[in-house]
């Protein structure tokens, strides 16, 4: 008895049901599906960056071919894209933060020249008088808490340490030259349809900011902060600065050129702030 055919050639590409789409609630569409194709165009039925059929936001990221039988192949393919109904060109910044304690040497405190509130005495003496010292280095400040300087009598110069335990709370500081400083960082990620964004993170990684975005990309959302400042001796400091920087593409077309592009970064932030004449704002 002759074979016969009937319905559907097949000849291009069908969408099965049961596809699932789900959104991170960022703006970022992931989406799996099931074709049937006749095994003569089964294998170029779809290719990388290729549009969902039906949603446009949506490109192939990568897919699976099975040969089947009855001259039928299956195609898996896993789509990924930016939700248009909820950001444009860029997804919103999916951010997680840890803060701790990090070692710091003890000049670096803020108040170490103070007093720099709340505190009411400086770490290095209150004062600007520098009197002689029975020991060496020759000269001190104050002597709130035995802090010892190589200087002169009206310039401190280098800072040697804590070496005067004439007194319960100068003991108390003797030998010591580091404190715990507390330390935020933020780990993120965004995706993106614009090259551009790939650059400007780029060129902006060991540069600071003064809101949550850097170079006009929104790296930290408005509720953890929108302005990222701190008042210090030197002015007005930017206290993020974008530390590390890392890129992925998706959904490469044949020509090479990627639709969505994923962008990780961290971010530190300093609460005494960044020195403006050692780094640059993006």
């Amino acid at each position: 008895m002759a074979l016969v055919k009937a319905g559907n050639a097949l000849t291009t590409k069908m969408l099965q049901p049961g596809g699932v789409y789900q959104t991170d609630g960022y703006g970022l569409l992931t989406g799996r599906v099931t074709y049937l194709v006749d095994k003569a165009s089964g294998g170029t039925a779809v290719i990388g960056g290729q549009v969902h059929p039906t949603y446009a936001d949506l490109f192939v990221h990568k897919f699976t071919l099975t040969k089947g039988a009855l001259d039928l192949d299956t195609i898996d393919a896993e789509y990924v894209g930016i939700d248009s109904a909820v950001v444009t060109t860029r997804t919103l910044p999916n951010v997680t933060a840890s803060t701790g304690l990090t070692s710091e040497h003890i000049t670096t405190h803020p108040n170490f020249f103070g007093p720099t509130a709340p505190f009411t005495v400086a770490i290095a003496g209150n004062g600007t008088t520098f009197t002689a010292s029975s020991v060496k280095p020759q000269y001190r400040v104050g002597g709130d808490f035995g802090a010892h300087f190589n200087g002169t009598s009206t310039n401190a110069g280098g800072f040697v340490g804590f070496l005067d335990s004439s007194t319960a709370v100068k003991q108390a500081f003797y030998g010591k030259n580091q404190y715990l400083a507390p330390t935020t960082s933020f780990s993120g990620s965004i995706y993106t349809k614009m090259e551009g964004d790939v650059t400007k993170i780029k060129a902006a990684v060991g540069k600071t900011s003064n809101t949550n975005q850097f170079d006009g990309l929104k790296l930290i959302p408005d509720h953890l902060g929108t302005t990222w400042t701190v008042a210090a001796k030197g002015g007005t400091l930017d206290t993020i600065l974008l530390s590390q920087a890392s890129f992925e593409d998706y959904c490469v077309q044949a020509s090479g050129t990627p639709k969505i592009f994923k962008i990780n970064y961290e971010i530190r932030f300093n609460r005494e702030g960044y020195p403006n004449q050692v780094y640059t704002r993006a």
